[in-house]
């Protein structure tokens, strides 16, 4: 049923977010909602595992030390009378007195212990046949794809809980759900009050069931004012079949019949958000990916927020079926300005940071002689 825009609407760029609304997009928090028509998927709470702290600890570390026994799908965990806090790796005695012209000088690597997250990691690789997706409580590890080796199977596939610790351990992106105030952007009543400093994320670990996805069928869907604006296809790449106004048409009407038939009146998230969907093979139905708020930390792909806002502004009414919402951006032409190119995507997280620094406000020759300075020094110290 076609939904009636309001006329003369004064909408901000972005809405005001309240916490609730943000948390509602944990897939935790929709996952129950909508578990028939989305990935399987584990959240593991890691509070309540008894491990956040040392999981924090080990995440927010300088080391690259993966935690004691992520190593192998179905290690067993040894036995512990406590999961306490994170020490560094004793030596055996022989070891120590063979090199005691040298301990002196040097420090022992780092240890690290989850074993209940190990647990439960390895039981999620066996619930979903031995491979999963995983992310944090918002956001996924793909700016760290490339840190694990790359298979048939494509990124994020995780076969043991070292691949899980690997990405993660990687990822840029996912600090987003670790610091507070970029984790609740938006809401600006949470990011004023007294306390904010003090205030920290409840993390949680999800894991969701690797199943082969074709990009060409994943597009993100923007709402506002609890009206489906616009959609995108979220891999920008120029795709043959997307050329075809009736597939437009018909993944338009897919995804319009889905939101207002599954999402619109379930979802708790308030009236503004984005979602994510995998269309099925023949586009005429689709399951959720994801949800995330309406807000600047979201990528709008083929649109931009202002180009939403206006959309939205102008349509004062829907009279006729061509004039309906939403409105689907796609890649029209190999040449379109937001297709992507053969560079790989993230690059630049693919390099050390002292790379990127040291590239900054140099030609390629200087570059070259200021890499190879650092180079030596290394090799000295």
């Amino acid at each position: 049923m076609p939904i009636p825009i309001p006329q003369q609407m004064d909408l901000e760029l972005f809405p005001t977010l309240t916490k609730s609304q943000i948390d509602a997009a944990r897939t935790s928090a929709w996952y129950d909602t909508f578990e028939d028509i989305t990935f399987p998927s584990t959240v593991i709470d890691l509070a309540e595992l008894g491990e956040e702290s040392n999981f924090l600890h080990w995440l927010e570390a300088d080391s690259i030390f993966l935690p004691e026994g992520s190593q192998g799908r179905y290690q067993p965990e040894p036995v512990t009378s406590d999961a306490g806090p994170s020490r560094p790796r004793s030596r055996s005695s022989s070891n120590a007195s063979s090199s005691s012209s040298t301990s002196s000088s040097s420090e022992a690597a780092p240890t690290y212990y989850l074993p209940r997250t190990n647990a439960a990691i390895r039981d999620a690789l066996e619930k979903y046949g031995g491979s999963v997706f995983p992310k944090l409580n918002w956001t996924a590890p793909k700016d760290a794809a490339f840190i694990l080796p790359q298979t048939a199977s494509g990124p994020l596939h995780c076969t043991s809980p070292a691949d899980v610790y690997l990405l993660l351990k990687s990822s840029d992106f996912i600090s987003h759900d670790l610091e507070y105030k970029r984790a609740y952007l938006g809401c600006q009543r949470e990011l004023d009050s007294e306390d904010v400093e003090a205030k920290r994320v409840e993390v949680e670990l999800v894991l969701k069931k690797f199943e082969d996805i074709s990009p060409s069928r994943e597009i993100r869907c923007f709402v506002r004012n609890n009206i489906l604006i616009g959609i995108t296809q979220r891999d920008t790449v120029f795709y043959d079949h997307l050329q075809s106004e009736e597939t437009r048409d018909l993944i338009t009407r897919t995804v319009r019949e889905f939101w207002e038939d599954e999402i619109r009146e379930n979802y708790a998230g308030g009236d503004d958000y984005i979602f994510d969907l995998y269309l099925s093979p023949n586009l005429d139905s689709a399951r959720i990916m994801d949800f995330q708020p309406y807000r600047s930390s979201v990528d709008p792909l083929l649109f931009s927020y202002e180009d939403l806002l206006s959309i939205l502004q102008s349509s004062n009414s829907i009279d006729t079926e061509s004039a309906r919402l939403p409105i689907l951006r796609y890649i029209d032409s190999k040449a379109h300005p937001g297709a992507n190119t053969n560079a790989p995507t993230y690059q630049s997280n693919m390099m050390p940071i002292e790379m990127i620094e040291l590239s900054q406000g140099r030609n390629m020759q200087e570059f070259k002689e200021a890499w190879d300075e650092a180079l030596a020094q290394g090799m000295t110290e």
